[in-house]
């Protein structure tokens, strides 16, 4: 068992390095900043740092330590300001752990594409000590769209999905609608920046129904070490609520991101086509991870997704929306196949294959790529087809 632990855990690293590779790669210098960044300043908190406010504010992420290009920066910014920046004293630090999640590293982002991130946290932080942390992060939110980056942070208290609670608000929060939905995109999506190890991943998907008697076997075993893991729990099934509240914010949410927001309706509806027997997305990637699939493109939270829809659009004979759906998944991907290469290779091969496999031609690339030319008409008819397929899948749904 041990020995087993131990090749997960190694398999988990990897591909964590795999993705933060890949989503430094896609962007430019202003976004590496910022990801690179981020960690640092919420493990620290100086004055001549960014996210600075007076008060007793939590800092500090368990098991961090900066990487020896970020130990350079702040030596000579304590060398600046005449005192050493030091980390928290405390060894169980109030921030469990930080995660960029969504499309970031997967190959759905792109130019565009903000960056979401959840900062868990000590379940023990009292409102008052929550209240600050989130300040911080609304500081360090500012400071990150004057570098030209759009971050979205939000606090999640670690016992938040055990317990079903809704969390910081926002426009971007949807927690009191979705709790297995919102945790299925964050177990497959999530990429580690600084903290504990996701505990979810080394739970084998056939004791997922026995989830936290399983966990408890691993520590009563010494096969891992409790505090040094972060634990939201399980996924248990999709309730009704869940599936109405995700595809009504989907609706909302196709208003700045219409691609996204179709291809995630139509999972809802492939999640519904196989009820009660689905097996969320999350699922099928942890599966992966364990079987040791670890650089394959199958990884890949978009290419996931569009596999999802392919075998569901094919089953029901929906050809149209599936000619869609690939529309949709070419233009959020943004790599122009037919113009010169500009972006990370990875990204250009994974198209590739994926439009030769689709028997798409150069006229029909051409087209796509040119769509910020499009007439009038043009648009409006996508427009249209857009906001069709999304009505249709909420009348799938209902």
């Amino acid at each position: 068992m041990r020995f087993y632990i131990q090749t997960l855990q190694q398999r988990l690293d990897a591909i964590n390095q795999l993705r933060v590779d890949r989503a430094l790669a896609a962007m430019g210098p202003d976004f590496q900043k910022v990801y690179s960044l981020l960690s640092i300043l919420l493990h620290f908190h100086h004055s001549m740092l960014p996210g600075y406010l007076d008060g007793n504010v939590p800092h500090g992420i368990c098991f961090y330590s900066p990487a020896a290009t970020h130990s350079a920066l702040l030596d000579n910014i304590s060398r600046q300001a005449g005192t050493v920046i030091a980390p928290p004293d405390s060894s169980e630090r109030p921030i469990t752990g930080v995660y960029s999640m969504g499309s970031t590293s997967s190959i759905g982002q792109n130019a565009n594409s903000d960056l979401d991130i959840w900062v868990c946290h000590q379940s023990w932080l009292d409102k008052a000590e929550r209240a600050q942390l989130q300040r911080k992060c609304d500081l360090l939110e500012q400071w990150a769209i004057r570098q030209g980056v759009d971050v979205n942070l939000f606090l999640i208290d670690e016992n938040r999905f055990r317990h079903k609670k809704s969390g910081s608000g926002g426009d971007e929060d949807c927690s009191a609608t979705q709790h297995i939905l919102l945790l299925d995109e964050f177990y497959r999506t999530a990429v580690r920046m600084g903290g504990k190890r996701i505990l979810w991943n080394m739970v084998p998907g056939a004791e997922e129904t026995h989830y936290d008697e399983y966990v408890l076997s691993l520590y009563s075993r010494g096969a891992l070490t409790p505090n040094e893991w972060l634990d939201l729990g399980g996924l248990g099934p999709l309730s009704v609520e869940e599936y109405f509240g995700a595809s009504l914010w989907q609706l909302y949410k196709s208003i700045d991101s219409p691609y996204k927001a179709v291809m995630k309706t139509l999972l809802l509806e492939a999640y519904s086509w196989e009820s009660p027997h689905t097996e969320l997305l999350a699922m099928k990637s942890k599966q992966r991870l364990h079987d040791g699939e670890i650089v394959s493109f199958g990884l890949d939270p978009y290419c996931m997704m569009l596999e999802r829809l392919t075998y569901y659009l094919t089953q029901i004979n929906d050809m149209r929306r599936l000619d869609m759906v690939r529309r949709c998944f070419y233009l959020k991907v943004c790599e122009k196949l037919s113009k010169d290469p500009t972006g990370a290779p990875w990204r250009r091969e994974i198209l590739t294959q994926l439009v030769t496999s689709w028997g798409w031609g150069e006229a029909r690339l051409k087209m796509l790529d040119d769509r910020v030319n499009w007439k009038i008409g043009q648009v409006r008819e996508v427009h249209n087809e857009l906001l069709d397929a999304m009505m249709q899948s909420y009348r799938n749904l209902i």
